[in-house]
């Protein structure tokens, strides 16, 4: 996270060095990798936060906006021991924090806040719970589906999509994301797992879901 934090947040182990290399060419001015940087994280970093001010898509419009601006003005300080998405999520989570200050939460919000070290858990030892596919099927558990995706680091909840949404096979979904069949296969067999633990946690929490 170890400053807390979860998967979607969590400090990965080890430094990440083209991470500090987007972070030199942003502090210089480039505008392609200013570009790249938005287009790579504005959508995952609005789902994190949408689900977490209660589906409020104004409020999670100005938060996403606030902390692209602060992340911005704090560029200097990423030292790479994270990923930036995790850099955002952790300034994210700050901003909705003193959102919640201003605005009475609504329960998923609650759920997913008291959560979060329980995620982190999670997604840090993710090894045998299977995706509960039945869920899927019950029209009121997409609110809590949408808050599962959320949570998920950005290739989790990309696999997951290609494969059940858009319907790819694993060697369609290799083929996009740039990876060898059996390595694209991997992370969707683990974003399965993680997908299942942090579903059910999160609806047991809620108590919709046994």
């Amino acid at each position: 996270m170890r400053p807390r934090a979860h998967w979607d947040c969590v400090q990965a182990q080890g430094s990440h060095p083209d991470e500090l290399v987007l972070r030199d060419a942003l502090l210089r001015g480039d505008r392609a990798a200013a570009d790249g940087f938005f287009a790579r994280h504005l959508d995952a970093l609005y789902e994190f936060v949408h689900y977490r001010v209660g589906g409020n898509r104004v409020v999670a419009e100005d938060v996403v906006q606030d902390t692209f601006l602060t992340a911005l003005e704090r560029l200097a300080t990423f030292d790479g021991r994270s990923t930036l998405h995790a850099w955002l999520c952790g300034i994210a989570k700050h901003k909705i924090q003193n959102e919640r200050r201003r605005q009475r939460p609504v329960p998923l919000e609650d759920v997913l806040a008291e959560a979060d070290p329980e995620i982190e858990a999670i997604l840090l030892s993710i090894d045998r719970t299977p995706l509960p596919e039945s869920a899927l099927e019950l029209e009121e558990t997409r609110e809590l589906v949408g808050a599962t995706l959320s949570s998920l680091p950005p290739e989790y909840r990309q696999a997951l999509l290609a494969k059940y949404v858009e319907e790819l096979s694993t060697a369609e979904l290799a083929a996009r994301t740039g990876q060898h069949e059996k390595a694209a296969d991997s992370t969707l067999h683990r974003a399965r797992l993680a997908f299942g633990r942090v579903f059910t946690l999160l609806a047991k929490k809620r108590g919709g879901f046994e």
